[in-house]
């Protein structure tokens, strides 16, 4: 019993021990989390004292300033700090848009307004030029230039390149060879680090001294091969060359230390590319598919990034040449048609991206440090990798097999399987779609072949991935269904419903935006859960193609557990509605970009004639309508490039528009949309399509009515458009649209490319 008294006693000691021990670390918990805090306060205050931001130099914040995209987000960083709000005054970037001063002047002003943007440049210049203001960067773009402007634009570059200027953007509009000659300021600067030149006449000049200049880059001007490597040769701090849709040069013969980025877009005119350049990092080439042109990057071991976008030139890049790059990382290449077997080594390749596979049979890629494939063609080639370590792949496919093919056993299906089978199949998801549905598996066990004809892979192994594409393909699709194949015990359906469902009647994601142009939330009509059985009897009442996929998903998925499907409808773009004296009129679109300035033919009673202009996008249009029965000829939208015309004449009364289709996108990578191609149909014919099939593509059409006017964006190109419909003369459109007759329809994206119209 004694043993057993002491051993309590022992016990309630240990106890209370134990008990002063937890409450000695609580506090020195808490006595460490109140330091914690005394310390973050502390910091707090030296941060807040200190300032950091506000202690750099002037010539640092102007460097900073000079990297934002526009004016306006230099001006927001007024907030940053006090003495940010001063320095942003030093910093000088002087922007003439002379189509955006035009929209800004009232129409009472209208036959003045060449000679007003003009005064209002000489009056911005000789603000900064009498107070002694350096100019930072001085933009122009100058649509309206005739040869009597010459003196008043050299005047104006004179002025400028005096307040030692740092950049100079230069876009000059011409008509024939009427273009506007350089004055010989421009090349003997030491203080310009960018040039960037559209439109002009580069004047042969033998004393050309740019010893800071890094940026370069030329559009649409003529190059002569002895003044251009003159050029070239004496800025020898050039790091970054760019020539896009430039004339006259047959051989471009490049060697310099400093470059670490050339760039050369459809030069049409080109024979044979010569690079000399051991620090270069990036080369991208694009061109006609017909055209030749040999090109050779001796000596460029230092290349991490090749883009080619012509068959002939990938073609001999594969053949020999690419062993020469041993830090090579990002190899972008479109293939020839009649190659039917490839074989790409590099043992720092990351990403690789093959483009137009129709003949493409057989692959060998030995790329030990391979993340990333991508692959666009008609079929799926084998490929043979000697190290498969993948982290995502994207294949686009397009099936040519008859539709009776489908789903017994598809070709394309049996081409794709082995590929996927490299995979681990719990590591990664895999979403499959086509124009209108989406299949999304968790992982890559129980996969079925869907009868699709037009079929996209994309492989991850992120689920924040998942999120970003299905953002895409909701926004360019506007699909009908999303199914999901989840793993067993998996909430990853319920995540992709949050993440698509209705969270807000008025999103605010993008409301800055026109309404025509906002993400797919705001078309979003409802997301549900639809059971098998549901779908099935739905399917009934679609068309062919939904009622053979819903078919599908009943015969392959049982139980019904195995997949979750989400039936999605969306609300059409409403139209706008705008009252004339005798009768309604509806404005479709607008479809394209942002960029450029708006403009507006207004409404009209008929259209007579249309001119395009274009090559690889639509450059501009110009549109005579008929106005109570005269013809009135509106101005031209756009800029002033292409080599292509297309003239449209309509047999007006009888004859008149009821269909446009397009596509846009962007003409360089990372630019912004503009429209590639136009397609117009009449009550008797269809003409076009003229220019480029390529992007995402829109389309309209209306019973009963017409298009009588034209709307959008243009600057160097047509960035987008807009129509204004109105009643064929027998009946009332506005009538047809409240019962739903009018009908329009947005498809999903189409990048292979195409021939020109």
């Amino acid at each position: 019993m004694a043993s057993s008294g002491k051993k309590r006693k022992h016990g309630k000691k240990r106890k209370h021990e134990m008990e002063d021990n937890d409450n000695s670390v609580v506090e020195g918990a808490r006595s460490k989390e109140i330091q914690g805090e005394k310390d973050v306060e502390q910091m707090a205050q030296s941060v807040e004292s200190e300032d950091r931001i506000s202690q750099l130099p002037d010539h640092v914040i102007h460097h900073i300033l000079s990297l934002l995209r526009n004016v306006k987000d230099a001006i927001r960083t007024r907030c940053l700090s006090q003495r940010w709000r001063t320095v942003w005054f030093s910093y000088a970037a002087l922007v003439f848009y002379e189509q955006k001063f035009a929209a800004g002047i009232g129409p009472e002003d209208d036959s003045d307004k060449e000679k007003m943007f003009r005064q209002h440049v000489a009056d911005s210049l000789l603000k900064y030029i009498s107070n002694n203001l350096q100019i930072h960067k001085f933009l122009l773009y100058m649509t309206s230039f005739d040869l009597t402007d010459a003196p008043l634009v050299d005047n104006w570059l004179t002025g400028a390149f005096a307040q030692d200027i740092k950049e100079l953007d230069l876009h000059i509009g011409f008509k024939d060879s009427k273009r506007y000659t350089l004055p010989e300021v421009v090349f003997i600067s030491q203080s310009l680090t960018g040039l960037r030149l559209s439109g002009c006449i580069l004047k042969s000049c033998s004393d050309i001294m740019l010893p800071r200049l890094q940026k370069l880059y030329l559009r649409k001007i003529h190059l002569v091969g002895h003044e251009f490597t003159n050029l070239i040769s004496s800025c020898p701090s050039i790091e970054d060359l760019r020539l896009i849709q430039c004339s006259g040069l047959k051989f471009l013969f490049v060697c310099h230390s400093s470059l670490s980025r050339v760039e050369v877009h459809n030069c049409n005119q080109l024979k044979e590319i010569c690079i000399f350049a051991p620090n270069l990092d990036t080369f991208w080439f694009c061109g006609k598919k017909l055209t030749p042109c040999k090109v050779s990057l001796e000596h460029c071991k230092s290349l991490k990034k090749l883009t080619i976008d012509h068959p002939q030139v990938s073609r001999d890049l594969c053949e020999n040449k690419l062993y020469k790059f041993p830090v090579l990382e990002k190899l972008d290449l479109c293939i020839s048609d009649k190659m039917k077997s490839i074989s790409i080594a590099g043992r720092c390749l990351q990403r690789i991206v093959l483009k137009g596979c129709k003949k493409l049979s057989y692959g060998q890629i030995v790329a030990p440090k391979l993340a990333s494939f991508e692959l666009k063609g008609e079929k799926m080639p084998y490929f043979d990798f000697s190290h498969f370590c993948l982290t995502d792949a994207k294949l686009s496919l397009e099936s040519k097999t008859a539709h009776s093919d489908v789903g017994l056993g598809n070709q394309l299906w049996f081409s794709v399987t082995p590929f996927l089978s490299r995979f681990n199949r719990e590591g990664f998801k895999l979403i499959m779609h086509s124009n209108k549905h989406i299949i999304i598996h968790e992982d890559l066990s129980n996969i079925k072949y869907p009868p699709f004809h037009d079929l996209n892979f994309e492989i991850i192994k992120s689920s924040a991935c998942v999120k970003d594409i299905l953002n895409g393909l909701l926004r360019t699709l506007h699909p009908e269904s999303v199914s999901i194949i989840p793993s067993s015990d998996s909430k990853f359906a319920e995540s992709v419903y949050e993440m698509i469902k209705i969270k807000d009647e008025d999103p605010v994601c993008c409301r800055y935006n026109i309404l025509k142009n906002k993400c797919w939330r705001h078309f979003l009509n409802n997301v549900k859960f639809q059971d098998l059985e549901e779908m099935f009897n739905v399917g009934a009442s679609e068309d062919e193609s939904t009622t053979t996929f819903y078919f599908w998903l009943n015969l392959i998925y049982e139980p019904p557990s195995e997949i979750t499907h989400l039936k999605l409808s969306w609300n059409s773009p409403e139209p706008d509605v705008e009252a004339t004296s005798k009768k309604k009129s509806v404005i479709v679109g607008p479809w394209g970009g942002n960029g450029g300035t708006s403009w507006d033919d207004g409404t009209f009673t008929g259209i007579r004639e249309i001119t395009l202009v274009y090559d690889r996008c639509i450059d501009s249009i110009r549109v005579v309508y008929d106005k109570n029965g005269k013809p009135f000829a509106a101005e031209k939208h756009g800029g002033v490039g292409g080599n292509k015309i297309a003239e449209i004449k309509l047999q007006y009364p009888d004859e008149y528009l009821i269909s446009v289709s397009g596509y846009y996108y962007p003409v360089v990578r990372g630019g912004s949309p503009v429209i590639r191609s136009l397609t117009f149909k009449s009550n008797h014919r269809t003409f076009g399509p003229y220019g480029f099939e390529e992007g995402t593509p829109f389309t309209f059409s209306i019973d009963g009515g017409q298009v009588v006017g034209f709307k959008g964006r243009g600057d160097w190109y047509l960035d987008s458009i807009a129509f204004t419909l109105s009643n064929a003369p027998s009946k009332s459109l506005f009538q047809k649209v409240q019962k739903g007759l009018y009908r329009l329809t947005s498809i999903a994206p189409k990048f292979p490319s195409s021939k020109a119209g």
